[in-house]
């Protein structure tokens, strides 16, 4: 895989997608990714031979609670029609039977493969929210104490 630089571009063999505008131009023609389909590529392309399990992409692309199996598959199918993919012979996605997905697509020698994005998925992110609201209540909690933290002053002890 290469990433030309005038644009955020890919390349894998003869297809290109145009990172900003998620537009895909394969030999069979050119169409635009719907996000979580280009979710989907962004996913699998940045790990090339890692294998994502079904409840991590549906975990990263939805939620839990939102995504499912035949959503997945769904998507799944959709970006295999927008690179020209076929599931019985495939260039690019490879299906693990009972746990998930794969990158299969392997590039020419001395390209350059695309910047790593490592998305951990939105369950992560509202945990990481959480975390720094915590983590930001208490300094400010413990601030506020420390400010308001005034000793009395001494008493004077008379000698009788």
């Amino acid at each position: 895989m290469q990433v030309l630089t005038e644009t955020p571009r890919m390349a894998f063999g003869d297809v290109t997608i145009d990172v900003d505008s998620r537009r895909v131009r394969a030999p069979g023609g050119a169409c635009n990714l719907e996000p979580r389909t280009f979710d989907l590529l962004m996913t699998l392309a940045e790990r090339p031979g890692l294998t994502a399990s079904r409840d991590h992409l549906i975990e990263t692309l939805w939620s839990r609670d939102e995504g499912s199996h035949g959503a997945l598959n769904k998507t799944v199918a959709d970006l295999r029609k927008a690179l020209g993919d076929d599931d019985q012979a495939p260039r690019f996605i490879e299906t693990v039977p009972a746990i998930g997905y794969r990158w299969i697509y392997e590039a020419a020698p001395g390209s350059t493969p695309p910047a790593q994005r490592w998305s951990l998925g939105p369950s992560w992110v509202a945990v990481g929210a959480m975390l720094a609201i915590a983590v930001g209540g208490a300094a400010s909690v413990g601030a506020y104490a420390w400010a308001q933290d005034d000793d009395p002053p001494p008493r004077a002890v008379a000698a009788r």
